[in-house]
């Protein structure tokens, strides 16, 4: 079992979106009814009563509405109605997000930062992760509310990579079954996370200890495949020590994914994209993306 020391980045975005629902008046289109059975023959839906489906449908409308509206409106990047299209968002909150912040009294404490001195003039341009082939395929966690844990494995995955030059997919549902000091699927935070697998020793891999995406399973942490000696909190609102750190190495953060930009975003603006799919539906007829925009992906 090999072990590995790195960094953890742990940034919380405490931007608030109001998240209003609203735009042009969709109530009354009658294409809006057959546009939410499309969609939930797309995604599997299928609601208990005639009731919640009705109730489900008018969810629908408002997050179409702003989605169309927020579209219509600007040209950096543009919204879909995927598969949270039906709830709102603070049911989206209550399920599919997870960070717990640390309290008041830890958040003043110091890891060290082991690239402090590391000079941003001798920084490479750019550094995708992905392309380096220290990020694992994407992961979904459905509706556990363990991001936290997700933060953590990547980050660990990304260190074994550049460490032993193997990309291992390691489990996230060992820490929520194990990790006591965290909630499991109703949240947690990655610092006591990473302080977890040091006293365990390590992960097992995903494929020794599958993901289920819900609480109650017995722990079993016997087989550990890597593990870390510690880990470092990239100094608070410091953007040259946030790029000293991932220029480095992978790094753990949590960011606030419970507004609707981030809900429904699908991708950014491309112009000459933009120009072909101008007339689709889930593009906005007449908008166009700036000559200096944003490629897409």
């Amino acid at each position: 079992m090999a072990s590995y020391h790195w960094v953890v980045l742990v940034l919380a975005c405490t931007c608030a979106l109001s998240g209003a629902l609203a735009a042009r008046d969709l109530a009354d289109d009658p294409s809006m009814a057959a546009r939410h059975e499309q969609w939930m023959g797309k995604y599997g839906r299928v609601y208990s009563d005639a009731p919640e489906k009705a109730r489900r449908l008018e969810v629908f409308k408002a997050n179409v509405a702003f989605i169309e509206s927020t579209n219509a409106g600007n040209s950096k990047f543009w919204l879909e109605a995927n598969q949270f299209a039906d709830i709102t968002e603070d049911e989206f909150r209550a399920i599919h997000t997870g960070y717990k912040p640390a309290a008041a009294a830890d958040k003043g404490r110091s890891t060290g930062f082991r690239y402090a001195n590391a000079s941003l003039d001798d920084l490479p341009a750019s550094v995708d992760w992905r392309t380096n082939g220290a990020v694992t395929p994407v992961k979904d966690q459905g509706q556990c509310g363990c991001c936290w844990a997700f933060s953590t494995v990547a980050s660990m995955e990304g260190i074994v990579k550049l460490s032993t030059g193997k990309l291992v997919s390691l489990s996230e549902q060992e820490l929520v079954d194990c990790d006591g000091t965290d909630k499991g699927c109703e949240g947690g935070l990655m610092d006591n996370a990473f302080e977890f697998v040091v006293k365990n020793r390590g992960l097992a891999t995903e494929a020794d200890y599958p993901y289920t995406g819900a609480d109650g399973s017995t722990c079993d942490s016997s087989t550990a495949a890597a593990t870390i000696t510690g880990h470092e909190d990239v100094p608070a609102n410091g953007e040259a020590s946030l790029l000293k750190a991932v220029a480095a190495q992978p790094v753990s953060l949590a960011v606030d994914g419970g507004d609707n930009l981030f809900r429904f975003y699908k991708e950014a603006c491309s112009p000459a994209r933009a120009a072909r799919s101008s007339t689709t539906a889930s593009r906005p007829s007449g908008t166009a993306c700036p000559e200096t925009g944003p490629s897409s992906g």
